[in-house]
């Protein structure tokens, strides 16, 4: 352990996760890393978890609640980092829990090392108990140093390092560079990580599971307003790809990963063009239109062979093919999938079919 603990900030935003905060902040005050300052970030909760936060507050000196209107994750995060006294800044999703020799082990492998960004492997957990590692990997509380070009192309491959803010612990300098991107619910991380990572001289990585992330099951609503949801959800994923994939454009050093990027900028901005599409209404006026213009400059020198099949299955290689060579069919297709007239055709040409074979298994 080491002799003088420096304090550490702990982020936490929460909107109406009363079934799952205690066992969240349980794991975060019982850390063998015990210099901590824990801010529960209260996003204007309808539920009991404003409450639980004040509870909480009450009964550990290192919990500051702060309670705020509405505005999403990303922003509840902003509103942490502008409220941290510490020098070291990391976050926890209310509805997950972490290991109790998780910041001491991380915190000690960032000092030690003089890195600015410490990162951690996690599992996922399941509301039945059940655990699944992400590798079998053996642990052994070994950790890697990597310099910010190998960091920063290994955030953009997301693969193994995922771009998630949480199973990470920062130095509090890298957070000037940033803007939090406002509104955003899901996928504000993409937005940033890969920049922090950008501003870090060096990282390193500790192998070993210490967070454990929740697979809600039924965490989407079933309201009303679900395809709602989904639609934000799709549009905020673009964006935020899309604002990586302009990161890589502007800096030629991480040019290896921009086949990468414009396959996933593509996919997801495919999707959104769609949906646009067929429920305007779901997404911001023009939407359909600076979504086009931006796939188009995307695809310029992208050809089949570029295609990943992580991305793209037969059929989305299909409208990628007809969508970059002739968008007004691109729209019509996307037209006729929003009807019922492939529906009968497909139908029509199987009942004639059948009635084809049947007819040349008549005896004649």
């Amino acid at each position: 352990m080491m002799d003088q603990q420096p304090l550490l900030s702990v982020i936490v935003p929460c909107y109406n996760v009363e079934k799952y905060l205690d066992k969240c902040i349980s794991s975060i005050v019982s850390q063998t890393y015990i210099n901590l300052e824990i801010l529960l970030i209260d996003d204007g909760s309808t539920d009991n978890s404003g409450m639980i936060c004040d509870a909480w507050q009450e009964r550990d000196k290192r919990i500051q609640v702060i309670h705020k209107q509405n505005e999403g994750s990303s922003y509840a995060r902003k509103t942490g980092v502008e409220h941290v006294t510490a020098d070291y800044i990391t976050f926890v999703d209310a509805d997950d829990w972490i290991d109790e020799d998780m910041y001491l082990n991380m915190m000690t492998a960032l000092i030690s090392t003089h890195s600015d960004i410490a990162q951690c492997g996690f599992c996922y957990a399941f509301e039945d108990g059940s655990i699944k590692r992400r590798s079998f990997e053996n642990r052994n509380g070994s950790f890697e140093i990597f310099d910010r070009m190998k960091s920063v192309s290994l955030i953009l491959e997301d693969k193994e390092w995922g771009s998630y803010m949480w199973n990470k612990i920062f130095k509090k300098h890298l957070f000037e560079h940033i803007e939090f991107p406002k509104g955003r619910a899901l996928f504000e991380d993409l937005a940033i990580v890969h920049i922090l990572f950008h501003h870090a001289s060096q990282t390193v990585y500790l192998r070993d599971d210490y967070y454990f992330y929740l697979q809600r099951i039924g965490s989407i609503s079933r309201s009303k307003h679900i395809y709602d949801n989904k639609m934000k959800n799709l549009n905020d994923a673009y964006i935020s790809v899309y604002e990586r994939y302009c990161f890589i454009e502007q800096h030629p050093e991480y040019h290896s990963n921009i086949i990468f990027a414009k396959n996933c900028a593509i996919f997801y901005g495919m999707q959104v063009l769609r949906y646009s599409m067929m429920y305007p209404y779901f997404f911001p006026k023009d939407n359909c239109h600076w979504v086009e213009k931006q796939l188009h400059t995307i695809g310029l020198g992208f050809t089949q062979k570029d295609m990943m099949k992580r991305f793209f299955r037969p059929s989305m290689r299909v409208q990628a093919f007809i969508f970059f060579r002739c968008p007004a069919c691109y729209k019509m297709l996307i037209k006729i999938l929003n009807t019922r007239i492939l529906k009968k055709i497909i139908l029509s040409l199987h009942l004639h079919v059948r009635c084809v074979i049947k007819f040349l298994r008549l005896p004649h």
